[in-house]
């Protein structure tokens, strides 16, 4: 499933499976009905992608393949994420 949002917040967490691994957690706007308001972003991804700094992504478009929906969280396959930000920051 493709889903095209706003990223509102991100974080990253730690994997509970791994102490040496982390995976990014974002709440996101925009999405059609039925579809996650969180997605996790697993290490792999991470790691493969370097535009994926938690503190720049808040407010950036973006578009994800999710590969499952685990208790209402979308865990993503692939995404890709706006050059800049478009939501206003928060006050």
């Amino acid at each position: 499933m493709t889903i095209r949002g706003f990223i509102r917040s991100a974080e990253l967490l730690q994997d509970p499976a791994s102490e040496d691994r982390v995976n990014l957690l974002a709440a996101v706007q925009g999405v059609g009905p039925g579809q996650p308001r969180k997605i996790l972003i697993p290490f792999e991804i991470l790691v493969a992608q370097d535009d994926l700094d938690p503190d720049q992504l808040a407010g950036r478009a973006f578009r994800a393949e999710i590969l499952c929906v685990e208790n209402g969280m979308g865990i993503i396959a692939a995404i890709e994420v706006g050059p800049g930000r478009i939501l206003r920051e928060s006050e």
